[in-house]
């Protein structure tokens, strides 16, 4: 009779764990991937839509630069860098005059320096 007595209160607790899971699944798990499918489409679809826009990747990657010698390395830096300077002074000095904002005194001297002439002030 103990050995019936256990089966069934062990089956009644399986049973019951069972249908605990099975309610968890359906009523919790399964709408939150639903929701969570619903955002990664719709996620999808607005990253595809906005890759529309660019033919090509923002930056390309750079090159490995492990075998570079140290001077021809630091040359292309100092380079690059000159050339950045040198594109964001003309930016800062074409909207200051977009604006009508006066001059810095330093960006016209260094517009000098780099060959630049910039008007009558020059």
């Amino acid at each position: 009779m103990w050995i019936v007595l256990w089966t069934a209160v062990v089956l009644a607790s399986l049973a019951f764990i069972l249908g605990a899971v099975w309610r968890l699944i359906t009523r919790k798990a399964l709408p939150a991937l639903r929701e969570v499918e619903a955002i990664a489409d719709d996620f999808t679809q607005r990253w595809n839509s906005a890759a529309q826009g660019t033919a090509q990747p923002l930056r390309s990657p750079a090159e490995p630069a492990v075998f570079t010698p140290v001077n021809s390395a630091r040359a292309a830096y100092s380079s690059g860098r000159d050339q950045r300077q040198t594109a964001r002074l003309i930016r800062r000095m074409n909207r200051k005059d977009t604006l009508g904002q006066p001059q810095r005194l330093t960006d016209l001297r260094r517009a000098e320096r780099k060959g630049l002439h910039h008007g009558p002030l020059v």
